[in-house]
């Protein structure tokens, strides 16, 4: 049997772990959802690549003959201790990749409450905005129209208008106002509200 190039027994851990050395992350100002990043170190030193063809190792070369040698015992030592601190490493690699998982759960709460108060802000900005613009556009057009001022000097302008202005003002005011509807409303006199054709009879059976 060959020892792959890492060598020692973690060899197929390690190459587990640098199969799944990605994941999606939530990254702010992006167009996306999530972004697929690397969790390998910046500085990870890589192993040169091999040409030699990489096998498993087999840990337990026992034969099939009677008895059992004196190593026999250090031998099964050797192999429960490799497989024990195997399944140390998977709980180690289980709980960091649970506890990345709820970190990263936070973060994007923790993200979309930020985004939601962003968007409430952005919203009243533009409804402020909005209402000055409109504002704006009512004092535009408002020109004019109003020949007094809101200081408290309607009554003195009023007595320095003269009679022709005066009679221009009501006019304008009577042109200005909504006309009645053409349309005539129906007359019904208590007479025809008493006639015997808006009274039916029916009989209770």
């Amino acid at each position: 049997s060959v020892q792959s190039p890492q060598g020692g027994p973690d060899a197929p851990h390690m190459a587990s772990s640098s199969a799944s050395s990605e994941t999606a992350l939530l990254i702010r100002g992006l167009k996306s959802d999530k972004l697929t990043v690397k969790l390998d170190k910046s500085d990870a030193v890589r192993l040169p690549e091999s040409t030699v063809a990489v096998l498993e190792k087999v840990h337990s070369p026992y034969g099939s003959v009677a008895g059992s040698g004196s190593d026999a015992f250090p031998i099964y030592r050797r192999h429960r201790n490799r497989e024990l601190e195997r399944l140390e490493q998977m709980d180690k690699d289980w709980d960091k990749k649970e506890s990345e998982a709820a970190f990263q759960a936070a973060r994007e709460a923790k993200a979309a409450a930020d985004e939601k108060a962003a968007a409430a802000k952005r919203a009243k900005r533009a409804r402020r905005k909005e209402a000055v613009q409109t504002n704006k556009k009512l004092r535009s057009e408002a020109e004019g129209i109003n020949q007094f001022k809101a200081d408290g000097s309607f009554l003195d302008a009023m007595k320095n208008l003269s009679a022709e202005e005066l009679a221009a003002l009501a006019k304008k005011e009577t042109s200005d106002e909504v006309a009645p509807s053409k349309q005539k409303v129906p007359t019904i006199t208590a007479q025809q509200m008493g006639s015997d054709q808006n009274i039916t009879i029916r009989d209770i059976e």
